[in-house]
């Protein structure tokens, strides 16, 4: 059973036990409530990222990973090892620091790390309201704010989308916070499901390092 069909067979479960306490629910509540349970903003983020994980061919694994190490930037992440490292498209974002990409399979996935000057009485929440309006100028939409907790952290996401190429460009932002500091993970990929995992793990992998590191 893919991890799609897990979560929809918990929310039928959880309708059928929400009936016979006598607090009925809809289908759709009950996905939505089990969406947000394990991370997602909503249960459509929820499908967007793992819709055709049962697709994956049976015996499949997961791609070997690589630690990328940066005492310039003092942050740390794994990514996949097959992977490319390109240097940062400043024309993009003065705050980007480096990206990594890859095209396989007729896709393009892409992960951009962004470090950035943050104001400590700014909450999360505010900080992507403003990166949300910069990303509304240049044509993204159907943003939908939400919390993840990838390897235990508490991570306030935002996903977005455009077309692009007569496909969808479909992204997520993590915002990781250090004091001063912001750190954003920015995941973008022509087919988000495919990199669910990979996604997940670069972000648990995610760590911010001290000085001395």
């Amino acid at each position: 059973m893919s991890q799609i069909e897990k979560l929809k067979a918990e929310a039928e479960e959880l309708k059928s036990r929400q009936q016979t306490l006598g607090n009925p629910v809809k289908h759709c509540e009950a996905l939505e409530q089990v969406a947000k349970k394990y991370g997602y903003s909503s249960w459509r983020a929820c499908r967007a990222m793992l819709g055709d994980e049962s697709n994956q061919p049976e015996g499949a694994t997961e791609p070997p990973m690589k630690e990328y190490r940066s005492t310039e930037w003092n942050f740390a992440m794994d990514y996949p090892a097959h992977w490319n490292i390109f240097p940062p498209v400043h024309s993009n974002s003065p705050y980007e620091v480096i990206r990594f990409a890859s095209r396989e399979e007729g896709d393009f996935h892409l992960v951009i790390v962004f470090r950035a000057p943050r104001d400590p009485k700014q909450t999360a929440a505010e900080v992507m309201g403003e990166i949300q309006r910069r990303l509304e100028e240049q044509g993204y939409a159907n943003f939908e704010s939400g919390e993840a907790s990838p390897g235990g952290k508490n991570l306030t996401t935002l996903d977005f989308d455009k077309p692009h190429d007569g496909r969808m460009w479909s992204c997520r932002y993590y915002l990781v916070e250090a004091g001063t500091l912001g750190y954003r993970l920015g995941f973008g990929s022509s087919s988000p499901e495919k990199i669910v995992s990979v996604r997940d793990r670069m972000v648990q992998s995610f760590e911010i390092l001290s000085a001395q590191s």
